[in-house]
């Protein structure tokens, strides 16, 4: 894709959460942003993972309570599953010590099990999701099966999470999975950093403007030493949370034209949610503290983006999650890569593994 199409989605995508219609999802699927990622042959808009995340720090920039991030995803698997003109697929993952069980009566499979905080699990027509095992297989689910039912539930932002039983249920595919569940909640973490990233820049520019306009002991705020420093650190922080978000979606492409079977071995990827998740932390707290009471006031829109933070932050994996992924992937290398050369790798290796 080149740039100027690129710029183009992006003034596209800008236009409409600027404007904020009633119908916003309606909007948002009318011009195709939530199959961004199929492609162009299928209906889709076939761009990178990397310009779809600029999209999701664009949503995440206007705090839009849109599923985009899950049925950019969902669209993705249901097309690898063969399932076309879904309305508004979601992701879904099982609880950790209670995987899906998938079983098979001659022709006909059925699912039987639970799907935890599923995001817009009441208002999707189709729920995606990776069985575990040693043969992981993708399955697609209507919403309106029989034996599907919905405990609604919510995060912290009210957005919603619901937690989804099935039994008996006759899913709309079954196929060999191309890779494991923990890539497909290794993409979502990715794309959700992408969302925490642009809410980070949305803190910041209402801090300064804030700090510039509130004054006190006959001078702006923002002219008193500690809190440009504060601010300072607020710009550092969403800073580092957009780089390590471009590098994880760039870490995705790389995969996805890759030989390797598991997204979760990546530093990049799994980097990208641990720096967000700090930056987010540090975001919401500074942002309070420059506008004090005020920015917990429910007509302020302050609390819009720091609450999406702080649930954000938990979703698809925590900061301790991730740092333990990476852990283990580093002291579990069979291979003679160091851990210096895995946390900062030579020019050679990032040519391999890009041209691969």
């Amino acid at each position: 894709m080149d740039d100027e199409t690129r710029e183009m989605l992006h003034q596209t995508a800008e236009s409409i959460f600027a404007d904020g219609p009633p119908d916003l999802w309606e909007v948002l699927r009318s011009v195709g942003i939530d199959k961004a990622l199929v492609p162009e042959s299928k209906g889709g808009v076939g761009v990178s993972w990397a310009i779809a995340c600029e999209l999701l720090g664009i949503a995440g920039k206007h705090a839009a309570a849109v599923p985009l991030a899950e049925a950019m995803i969902g669209h993705w698997l249901l097309d690898l599953a063969g399932i076309e003109d879904a309305e508004l697929p979601t992701i879904a993952f099982s609880a950790p010590l209670e995987p899906v069980r998938l079983s098979r009566s001659g022709d006909e499979w059925h699912v039987d099990g639970a799907l935890v905080r599923v995001p817009w699990g009441s208002a999707c027509t189709h729920v995606a999701f990776i069985s575990e095992g040693p043969a992981p297989q993708l399955i697609v689910v209507s919403r309106r099966a029989s034996g599907v039912s919905v405990t609604p539930g919510q995060n912290l932002a009210g957005e919603p999470r619901d937690d989804m039983t099935l039994e008996g249920v006759a899913p709309l595919a079954v196929v060999p999975a191309p890779f494991e569940s923990n890539s497909v909640l290794a993409i979502a973490a990715v794309m959700r950093s992408a969302q925490m990233a642009g809410a980070i820049e949305r803190a910041l520019d209402l801090t300064v403007d804030y700090a510039n306009m509130r004054v006190q002991f006959g001078r702006p705020i923002g002219k008193f030493q500690a809190v440009q420093q504060s601010i300072a650190v607020l710009a550092t922080q969403a800073a580092a949370a957009r780089a390590a978000t471009e590098a994880g979606s760039e870490a995705i492409d790389v995969w996805i034209v890759g030989e390797d079977e598991s997204l979760m071995r990546s530093v990049a990827v799994a980097s990208a949610k641990i720096r967000t998740g700090e930056s987010a932390g540090e975001a919401a707290a500074i942002s309070h503290q420059v506008f004090g009471a005020i920015g917990f006031t429910e007509e302020h829109e302050l609390h819009r983006f720091t609450k999406r933070l702080w649930s954000w932050r938990d979703e698809y994996g925590s900061e301790a999650f991730w740092a333990d992924v990476i852990g283990e992937s580093i002291l579990g290398n069979e291979s003679e890569k160091t851990l210096w050369r895995t946390l900062a790798p030579t020019r050679s290796s990032l040519d391999i593994g890009a041209t691969r």
